[in-house]
């Protein structure tokens, strides 16, 4: 399984794009109020540079993902139960995220159909995207999905200009100081860099001479995106408003209305985020297996789908709900993201660095 430059670019894109659009405007909203947007400034900034950390690390071990590098590391042992908390990671993310797709489907769509039918037929989809193809595949549909989402998300820029307030921006700084500005960004700077996925889909890239250039520009173009939506939510209901509102982004753009003619765009919308969405759910859902047949030793990694799977679904009906979600944010901000996002890869990139010079030195 191979991927291209461009590919890895568009998987970075469109998977984190259209989950930050509907899980993270709000929570950064109701943090940093009318600042948020320095907070996606700020989120950015740490998001490039783990970007930067993580790709460094990646390519210090061409052709290996994050179980061979780090069993190669630290031994069979420890180097499979650094990998462990990642494993959990990737397939809770993987429940969260289509959970948080099923209750949208649900709430603005199909509200007559049950929401356990919607969570079943989505994973039905994310199955047959990664069973089929694996990573090449996910590579190619989002190569195709990515273009147009960004495509879209211009032109709704482009329309809702006529909505904005600048009044609703003010007053600066004054209400949330930088503290909160930099409390909103925590969140934010661990999906920008895509949780943890980078440690495994740069093995796969053809050229690695480009991965570190290629990430950092797929991580940009997110950054632009998520940047430029929150300030439109900001500018079109203020603050208060906004944090009230569990998917702002398709609400405002809801608001237009161009002579009477052009309205409803958020249909468009809805489709584009349903595509990645997909795309990010088989993403996290393939290197969940793929890791995880690494992890026990299996050949054939597409074995593991058939136990994952069913694994997700369940985990996935039982969350409760909202109340779920704000715990799993406030968790993964103070454990996960630290240990995972910042302390492990950076022990790693040490520990590769220091031994890449003792065998220079020996040579």
């Amino acid at each position: 399984m191979k991927l291209s430059g461009t590919q890895l670019v568009w998987i970075i894109v469109t998977t984190e794009t259209g989950a930050m659009i509907g899980l993270r405007i709000t929570p950064a909203i109701q943090v940093a109020k009318q600042d948020a947007w320095l907070s996606m400034i700020i989120g950015g900034i740490i998001g490039v540079s783990l970007t930067f950390l993580v790709v460094h690390l990646c390519t210090l071990h061409p052709n290996q993902t994050l179980f061979q590098f780090s069993q190669a590391l630290l031994g069979k042992w420890l180097g499979r139960l650094i990998v462990l908390p990642y494993l959990v990671s990737w397939y809770i993310l993987t429940a969260v995220l289509l959970r948080a797709f099923a209750d949208f489907i649900h709430l603005i769509l199909l509200n007559r159909t049950p929401l356990w039918l919607i969570i079943l037929l989505s994973i039905g989809l994310v199955t047959y995207l990664s069973y089929t193809s694996g990573i090449t595949g996910i590579g190619r549909f989002c190569e195709l999905v990515g273009p147009l989402i960004i495509f879209t998300m211009i032109v709704s820029f482009i329309l809702i200009v006529q909505n904005l307030k600048l009044h609703n921006l003010l007053p600066f700084y004054a209400d949330s100081e930088w503290m909160n500005i930099l409390k909103g960004s925590i969140a934010p700077a661990y999906w920008f860099s895509g949780p943890f996925v980078l440690l495994v889909i740069v093995s796969f890239v053809q050229n690695t001479k480009k991965v570190l250039s290629k990430s950092i520009l797929g991580v940009g173009i997110t950054i632009f995106v998520i940047f430029t939506a929150t300030l439109i939510v900001l500018l079109v209901f203020g603050p208060n408003l906004s944090t009230k509102l569990r998917f702002p982004y398709f609400s405002a753009v809801r608001t237009i209305d161009i002579l009477n003619f052009i309205q409803n765009a958020d249909i468009f919308l809805m489709f584009i985020w349903i595509f990645g969405v997909i795309a990010q759910a088989s993403l996290y859902f393939f290197i969940a297996s793929y890791e995880m047949a690494n992890w026990i030793n299996v050949k054939d990694w597409r074995k593991i789908i058939w136990f994952g799977a069913p694994a997700i679904a369940i985990i996935t009906i039982l969350i409760p709900g909202v109340s779920a979600f704000t715990l799993f944010d406030e968790f993964w901000t103070a454990v996960v993201f630290p240990v995972c996002g910042i302390g492990i890869p950076l022990f790693l990139w040490t520990l590769s660095a220091v031994k890449k010079k003792a065998y220079e030195k020996k040579v």
